[in-house]
C-alpha cells in the first residue's frame, strides 16, 4: 500500500501527516505512507491507524525501520485500552523524576504506570531500579512483550518468577509474538511494534477466553467492505458498507481506500460506529482485465483464470454473483481475485481503490508528477481501462495511481454543464453538483474550482472512478460525454455514460420526440441554468467500411482493446455486445451504422444495424389476438389491437406490444421492440428461430457450445432455459440435469443457441 502526495492542479502539495507527538489529535481523513512497501505491514499500521493508536513521522513518512521510545510505546499502549480520555487527569502527576509534568508523554506514562479500575488492568509497566523512567531509551523487545502480556490481564504469578523470559514463553504459547521473533534485549522497530499491537486484538485474554478486541467494544465478523467512502442516511461522509448493506459511520479515522474489498471484522465502539476494521488472513490476486466471459477472464497478459457463474462478485457497491456482472465488465477494469484457506476462489471484487489524488497532465506526452503518484519509475499505463504509453497523453487527461495493479490510471472523461451547487463552501469543494449529478472532490481540484461560481458554465476533469481532479473554461476545453439514454420522457431523461456515471435532467423535448432518443447513443451536455440537459442523438461517424470480426479491424482500421459495440433492429434500443459474442467472421459495410475512432485512432465505437442478432427479446411467446365485441343484433365493433410480449424467465418478460397477425401463444421465438413518439412500445421486427430436436447433453462442449450433425453452434450468453413439465425457467446447467435431451432453437443472423426447452419425456 503507498500514498502519494496530494496534488493541486498537477503540482505536489504534501498531505500533512499527524506525528507521534506529545498531543494527540485525529486526522481528518485516510492516509498511508509512502515508506511502506510491505503489504503486510500497511495492513497492520491502518488497523492500528484507525484506532488512533499510531501515526506518521511527517512529510508522508512512517518510518517503518525506525524504533520506538519508552514514552512513545507508552502512549500507543494507552491509546490501545481505550482509556486516552484519562490522560489529562494524570499530566500533573510527578511519579518519575526524569518525566516532570512539562514532559508531553507524562499522562500516558503516569497512568500506565499508576493504572486505573480494578485488578491489574490499569498498571501496564514499571519504572528502574534507580527511580527513573528513561522515556527517552528505545524499548526492547522484553519490555514491549510484559506490557502486551500485561493488556492481557498476565501478572508476574502468571508466567513465571524469570523476567522477561517466563513473559516471551507464554506470549509465544498464545500466538502474541507471532511473526516477531526478536532477543529480549532488542529493539523493537515501529513495524514489529504495530504487529504486535495488531497480533493483540486477536489474542485471547487470560480469563474468559474473548480476545483482547473484546475489550474494546462490540465485534461484528464475516462482513467484505464494499465501499469506504460511503454516504451514510444523516449524510455523514466517509461511511463504511458492508456486503449486506449495512452502513457504518466511522468513530474517528476514515478507513484507507486500500481496504475496499476486504473480508475481515469491524469492531464498533459504544455509540455503534467503527473504531477500526481487522481483515481477515486471506490470498489476493489482483489482475488488469482484457476480456471477461461466462467462464473465465483473461487478464492483459494473456492468463486465463476459470470463474464459476455463481461466484461472489461486488460490482459497483453491490453484492452480485459472476453471471450478472461478466457481461458489464471492460477491458482495464482491476479485478481482485480472493481466496479462501483451500485456496479456492471466494469471491471478488471488481474495480480499483478510489482514487486519494490526481495529476492533470499538462501537455501531449507529459508524465510530469507521475514519479510521485507512484513514489516510482515503473508503472504501467492504462488510458480508459486500455494499456497506453506517455504518447497517447493529452493535456487535460486526468492521471491516478492504482498501488494493487501497479498503474497509472489515465481518463479523459470531461464533463461540460452549468455549476449548480458546492458543499461545503466555494473556497474548500468536497462535493459539487453538475448536469443533475454529485461529484466528489479530490484535494487536487480545489484551486481550479475556486475561479468558478454556482450558476457558471463549467468543464469538469474526471478521474477513473469519476472524482473531480480538475475544472476548466468551457471555451477552451469542452466536455465529451457519452452514452445510453435509458430513460426518456418529455420532461426527465436518465443517460449512463460510457465512464460509468449516470445524469439526470430535463431534456425539455416534444411529445413526438421521446421516442427517437430511448435507448439510443446520445452526448449530453447543459447550456442553461437549472436542470435542464441538452441531448444529441449520434448518427454518423467517421469511418466506413467492412467489419472484419476476426481480424480485428474496420474499414481497415484497427479495433480498440476496449471497443464498445452495439447493435440494434430498426428504432429499437442499442444492445451492448462483445466482440468475443461475434459469431460471424465479417459484417457488411451496410449493417455499420457508425462507428468512430479514440485518441490513438483506433476505433473505440461501433453501432451495427441488425448485424448479429443480439438485439432480440429471445423466449416464450404471450400472444392475444385482436379483439372484437358483438351487440344484441350480433353486429361485431372492432375492441382492440392484438399484442404481444415475450417471457424470458420466472416473473420476466418484454413489454406489451400492439402487434399484427402471425403469432401463435407459446411459441418460441425472438422480437425486437422499439419506442413510438408517444413513449409505447412497438414491436420493430421478429427473428425467425429454428428447431433442433432432441439433441443429447453429450453434444454440449461444456456451456459454451453444442455440435449437432457436424455443425458447432455457438451459445448465447444470455441464453434462456425453459422447463415444459414445470413451467418453470431455469440454468442450463438445471435444465441439463433435469433431462438427456433439449430442443435447441438458434436465430438465422448469428446462428448462436437463443433457447433451450426441456421436457419430461413420458
Amino acid at each position: 500500500m503507498r500514498m502519494t502526495k496530494r496534488i493541486l492542479s498537477g503540482v505536489m502539495a504534501f498531505a500533512l501527516i499527524l506525528c507521534l507527538l506529545p498531543v494527540f489529535a485525529p486526522e481528518a481523513e485516510a492516509v498511508s505512507f509512502t515508506d511502506i512497501s510491505d503489504a503486510e505491514t500497511a495492513e497492520n499500521v491502518e488497523v492500528l491507524r484507525m484506532l488512533g493508536v499510531v501515526d506518521g513521522t511527517g512529510g508522508g513518512a512512517f518510518q517503518p525501520n525506525g524504533t520506538l521510545s519508552r514514552a512513545q510505546f507508552a502512549k500507543m499502549a494507552v491509546v490501545m485500552t481505550g482509556r486516552s480520555g484519562a490522560v489529562g487527569q494524570y499530566q500533573s502527576y510527578t511519579i518519575f523524576p526524569d518525566v516532570r509534568a512539562s514532559h508531553w508523554a507524562a499522562g500516558y506514562i503516569n497512568l500506565a504506570v499508576r493504572g486505573e479500575g480494578e485488578k491489574n488492568e490499569g498498571k501496564l509497566l514499571s519504572g528502574y531500579p534507580d527511580g527513573r523512567f528513561h522515556p527517552d531509551e528505545d524499548i526492547t523487545f522484553g519490555q514491549t512483550v510484559t506490557i502486551l502480556m500485561r493488556m492481557l490481564d498476565y501478572q508476574d504469578k502468571d508466567v513465571g518468577a524469570v523476567w522477561p523470559q517466563g513473559y516471551l514463553n507464554t506470549a509465544a504459547s498464545i500466538g502474541l509474538t507471532d511473526g516477531v521473533k526478536l532477543n529480549a534485549d532488542a529493539k523493537v522497530t515501529r513495524a514489529q511494534a504495530v504487529k504486535l499491537f495488531r497480533n493483540l486484538l486477536t489474542t485471547d485474554q487470560k480469563d474468559g477466553g474473548e480476545s483482547y478486541a473484546h475489550k474494546l467494544g462490540t465485534l461484528v465478523p464475516d462482513v467484505i467492505l464494499v465501499s469506504v467512502d460511503a454516504t451514510a442516511d444523516d449524510g455523514t461522509a466517509n461511511a463504511i458498507k458492508t456486503h449486506e448493506n449495512t452502513i457504518y459511520k466511522v468513530a474517528d479515522r476514515p478507513a484507507d481506500p486500500s481496504l475496499a474489498g476486504r473480508k475481515g471484522t469491524l469492531l464498533l465502539g459504544s455509540n455503534k460506529r467503527v473504531l477500526t476494521f481487522i481483515p481477515d488472513e486471506s490470498t489476493k490476486k489482483s489482475i488488469t482485465l482484457s476480456e471477461a466471459k461466462a467462464d473465465e477472464m483473461i487478464d492483459m497478459g494473456g492468463m486465463h483464470y476459470s470463474v464459476h457463474s455463481s461466484i461472489v462478485s461486488y460490482y459497483q457497491g453491490e453484492k452480485k454473483q459472476y453471471s450478472d456482472i461478466f457481461p458489464d465488465l471492460r477491458p482495464g477494469t482491476v479485478i481482485t481475485m480472493y481466496f479462501n484457506s483451500a485456496g479456492r476462489l471466494d469471491y471478488l471484487f471488481a474495480g480499483a481503490a478510489a482514487a486519494e489524488e490526481a495529476v492533470i497532465v499538462a501537455g501531449q506526452g507529459s508524465t510530469a508528477g507521475f514519479q510521485e503518484l507512484t513514489d516510482s519509475t515503473s508503472y504501467a499505463i492504462y488510458k480508459n481501462g486500455v494499456i497506453a504509453s506517455p504518447g497517447d497523453l493529452r493535456q487535460y487527461d486526468v492521471a491516478t495511481y492504482d498501488s494493487a495493479s501497479n498503474s497509472i490510471r489515465v481518463s479523459d472523461t470531461r464533463l461540460t454543464g452549468f455549476y449548480a451547487n458546492v458543499e461545503p463552501n466555494l473556497e474548500s469543494p468536497t462535493e459539487v453538483t453538475v448536469l443533475g449529478t454529485k461529484f466528489k472532490v479530490l484535494p487536487s481540484a480545489a484551486a481550479s474550482l475556486s475561479s468558478f461560481k454556482i450558476g457558471e458554465q463549467i468543464t469538469l476533469l474526471l478521474t477513473e472512478d469519476n472524482q473531480v481532479a480538475g475544472a476548466a473554461d468551457p471555451s477552451k476545453v469542452r466536455g465529451n460525454a457519452v452514452g445510453i439514454a435509458t430513460e426518456v420522457s418529455e420532461e426527465s431523461a436518465t443517460v449512463k455514460l460510457f465512464c460509468g456515471l449516470e445524469v439526470k435532467g430535463n431534456p425539455h423535448l416534444g411529445k413526438n420526440n421521446v421516442g427517437a432518443y430511448q435507448g439510443q447513443l446520445v452526448r449530453v451536455s447543459s447550456y442553461q441554468k437549472g436542470d435542464q440537459i441538452s441531448l444529441s442523438r449520434i448518427t454518423s461517424g467517421n469511418i466506413r467500411g467492412d467489419f472484419d470480426v476476426s481480424g480485428r479491424t474496420l474499414g481497415g482500421q484497427s479495433l480498440a482493446d476496449n471497443v464498445r459495440i452495439y447493435d440494434k433492429v430498426g428504432a429499437s434500443a442499442l444492445k451492448e455486445i462483445k466482440l468475443s459474442g461475434i459469431s460471424k467472421t465479417k459484417i457488411d459495410s451496410s449493417s455499420i451504422l457508425y462507428a468512430e475512432r479514440n485518441y490513438a485512432d483506433k476505433v473505440s465505437v461501433i453501432v451495427l444495424d441488425n448485424g448479429t442478432g443480439d438485439a432480440y427479446t429471445y423466449g416464450r411467446f404471450h400472444f392475444t389476438p385482436a379483439r372484437y365485441t358483438e351487440d344484441d343484433e350480433g353486429n361485431e365493433s372492432f375492441a382492440g389491437n392484438a399484442t404481444i410480449s415475450v417471457e424470458y424467465g420466472n416473473g420476466k418478460a418484454s413489454p406489451t406490444a400492439e402487434c399484427g397477425g402471425g403469432y401463435r401463444n407459446g411459441d418460441f421465438g425472438g422480437i425486437a421492440f422499439y419506442t413510438n413518439q408517444s413513449g409505447e412500445a412497438r414491436v420493430t421486427a421478429t427473428a425467425r428461430v429454428s428447431k433442433l430436436e432432441n439433441v443429447p447433453n453429450n453434444a454440449w462442449r461444456g456451456e459454451t457450445s453444442v455440435t449437432v450433425k457436424g455443425t458447432t453452434y455457438p451459445v448465447a450468453d444470455d441464453v434462456v432455459c425453459y422447463n415444459k413439465t414445470t413451467g418453470m425457467w431455469m440454468s442450463v446447467g438445471a435444465a441439463r440435469s433435469f433431462a438427456d435431451t433439449a430442443d435447441l432453437y438458434y436465430d438465422s443472423i448469428g446462428e448462436k443457441i437463443r433457447i433451450v426447452v426441456v421436457e419430461q419425456k413420458k
